[in-house]
């Protein structure tokens, strides 16, 4: 038998042994390194604004959980793609192999985004692209089980913009123009893939480089045998392009359609009132009247001193499945394809300031498309919406293109 003095001896053991465990515990929990979220967005060149939105909400979202999520830090690590392909590859690996990042959301430029995508799919990371949006990228041959797309598809904002084109316009005529580039020219041919499906005759197709400075020599003549024409430039390259339309003369006898990134929250300021009257397709006008975007409109406006634009909604969804996917997984996301089918799964609960998140098959987010009308209220721009094309898939309106 064991005497008085042996079981204190056992219960001191037993104690120390506890005290030790719990210790032990404790300290491991608080080493637990931070999950790492890496910004892949064009922080230099032409496309501030959307560098802008999506940083700024990224940083937003995480603030408002004080930089911590399933019981872990957060720590957000940014590389400037410099808007540019074979910078955005490097950059890509530096966040993948150096950063050792758990997640990646960017980027901005279509170019880019076909530049990395083959590179991304292969590596234990999940990336969420919030701005490119050409049709390839989740599309039956390019899709990845760890690669989200926030922002529409080039198909789902243009080509039901043709359709309706033809259905609440007169305009049978038109020429197409944007940007030389992925981006530009996707989304100008799906609005000719929906116009000339609709009855509808595309003319003339007009693409100038990124940057031009002097749209002269692709406007003039541009008139002769169209009687509209729809457009899809980025970024200061759109301003300039609007502005110069409307100097030109053109304005008044050829209405001027297009993506809505020809007139853009941000940049309509810059535009000034040569953007009055432009009608272009979005899937976030600003002043949806939710209590979700209400709420997102004041938090936003409050800390930036400017209301959020549709960049600011497509970092933010981002940044919001990220959240919600480290909780639900209480901060073990190391296993990426896991960590994939949560975030599949979670993401389709949510509700962003746009409406309900919704993801197809190929991981590409399924929107409310509006149309919108750029107006002049109270001395101040506005995209007003004046219709609405309802919900779009992309497999609804790839069919010119995916065979």
């Amino acid at each position: 038998m064991i005497g008085k003095k042996g079981r204190w001896l056992f219960i001191c053991i037993g104690l120390v042994i506890a005290i030790f465990v719990a210790s032990g515990s404790s300290l491991l929990a608080a080493e637990k390194p931070p999950i790492k979220v890496g910004l892949l967005l064009p922080y230099t060149g032409t496309m501030p604004f959307q560098t802008k939105g999506v940083n700024d909400s990224v940083e937003l979202y995480f603030g408002e959980l004080g930089m911590k999520a399933g019981g872990r830090p957060i720590q957000i690590i940014k590389e400037d793609d410099e808007n540019n392909p074979t910078a955005g590859l490097t950059k890509v690996r530096r966040l993948v192999e150096q950063q050792k990042v758990n997640f990646i959301v960017g980027p901005v430029n279509s170019a880019v985004g076909l530049a990395i995508q083959d590179y991304v799919r292969k590596q234990n990371v999940i990336l969420i692209n919030p701005v490119a949006n050409t049709r390839e990228l989740t599309g039956p041959d390019k899709w990845a089980e760890n690669i989200f797309r926030t922002v529409e598809t080039s198909d789902q904002s243009n080509y039901p913009m043709g359709k309706w084109i033809m259905k609440n316009t007169p305009h049978r005529n038109m020429a197409i123009t944007g940007s030389d580039f992925a981006g530009g020219h996707h989304n100008v041919e799906a609005f000719k893939a929906g116009f000339e499906e609709a009855g509808g005759k595309v003319v003339k197709e007009i693409f100038p480089k990124l940057g031009t400075m002097d749209f002269a020599p692709f406007l003039s003549g541009m008139d002769k045998g169209i009687d509209a024409v729809y457009a899809m430039y980025v970024g200061t390259d759109a301003v300039r392009f609007v502005q110069q339309y409307q100097e030109f003369g053109l304005k008044k006898r050829l209405p001027l359609y297009g993506f809505v990134t020809i007139a853009d929250d941000p940049y309509l300021p810059g535009v000034g009132d040569a953007a009055i009257g432009l009608i272009t397709s979005s899937h976030y006008p600003v002043n949806l009247d939710t209590a979700k975007n209400r709420a997102f409109v004041k938090v936003y406006t409050a800390k930036y001193g400017h209301p959020p634009y549709r960049y600011s909604e497509y970092g933010y969804t981002a940044a919001s499945m990220i959240g919600a996917t480290i909780e639900a997984l209480k901060g073990d996301v190391e296993d990426i394809p896991r960590t994939a089918r949560e975030m599949k799964r979670i993401a389709n609960t949510l509700e962003m300031p746009s409406g309900p998140l919704a993801f197809d098959q190929y991981n590409q987010r399924i929107v409310n498309m509006y149309v919108v009308k750029t107006e002049k209220h109270d001395g101040k721009l506005v995209n007003v919406v004046i219709d609405k094309l309802g919900k779009v898939a992309q497999t609804d309106v790839w069919k010119w293109w995916v065979k």
